[in-house]
């Protein structure tokens, strides 16, 4: 059993969030967000394993909030999981500077926050970052979410990789780019605007060049069922699900590369 602090100025996503981890005999601790000072006291006097915050509090912001515990020594090591509504442009500096902070997006599910939960309580820190590494190898990122581009990326740096962020304009566009910086691996999302990443994948696996044509993929989406399955398979690549924790990404790409 863990406990969970949940802040937010929506009552009603505080009750609704607890519902969802209360009966897997999770402790909940609710608070309400008056002011920073009152929110650091209570995580003083009831460290929690897990603090759940929204992003967007009028006399708390998320964002504030966060740093002030990532600088706090009794806080630093707290894991958080950050939900919010609000939109990729504004948040991806904020990501990209505190590290990879697990984040997804309102509305989410009962069963998905309770998923995303005991996925970040069985993280270990420090394990991955303890398995060897290709020290600075480049690795693509291709994803229409700005947002998520940004917590991949920042799980790559944290473990000596060079993210290489391609916004997938046009499936011609991602190839040549591909074609110019050849990375170690891919890990490219399916549902996209502009094409799909099994799209992408065919398209590397039929190239001439041996180093794209054998280029390690990983998919991570959050739609995945039995076709795609079907699809991928033969095509070699490896799948995980988002939410992603960082740990399960690097666990995943350093098994994939053979590390």
């Amino acid at each position: 059993m863990a406990r969970i602090a949940i802040v937010d100025d929506d009552a009603g996503a505080i009750r609704f969030a607890s519902a969802a981890l209360r009966h897997l005999g999770h402790e909940l601790v609710e608070i309400e967000p008056g002011c920073l000072f009152h929110v650091l006291q209570i995580l003083h006097e009831q460290l929690p394993d897990l603090l759940i915050t929204d992003l967007v509090m009028p006399t708390c912001p998320g964002q504030t909030l966060i740093q002030a515990c990532r600088e706090d020594p009794h806080l630093t090591e707290m894991k958080i999981l950050l939900v919010t509504a609000y939109g990729d442009l504004k948040l991806t500096p904020f990501l990209q500077a505190v590290g990879p902070i697990p984040c997804i997006n309102k509305p989410v599910g009962a069963q998905v926050l309770a998923h995303t939960v005991t996925q970040i309580l069985e993280w270990e820190p420090g394990i991955s970052a303890a398995r060897p590494s290709l020290e600075g190898g480049l690795i693509a990122v291709v994803d229409d979410s700005q947002m998520t581009r940004a917590y991949l990326s920042a799980c790559l740096k944290g473990h000596g990789y060079e993210p290489f962020e391609l916004e997938p304009r046009s499936l011609s566009e991602v190839l040549d780019s591909l074609r110019e910086r050849t990375p170690l691996l891919l890990i490219v999302d399916q549902e996209m605007p502009s094409f799909r990443g099994d799209a992408l994948i065919r398209a590397l696996r039929a190239e001439a060049r041996p180093d794209l044509r054998e280029l390690p993929i990983l998919m991570v989406t959050a739609h995945y069922d039995e076709t795609l399955a079907h699809l991928l398979l033969p095509e070699r690549v490896e799948v995980l699900l988002k939410p992603v924790q960082a740990s399960v990404l690097m666990g995943r790409i350093e098994a994939m590369l053979g590390l």
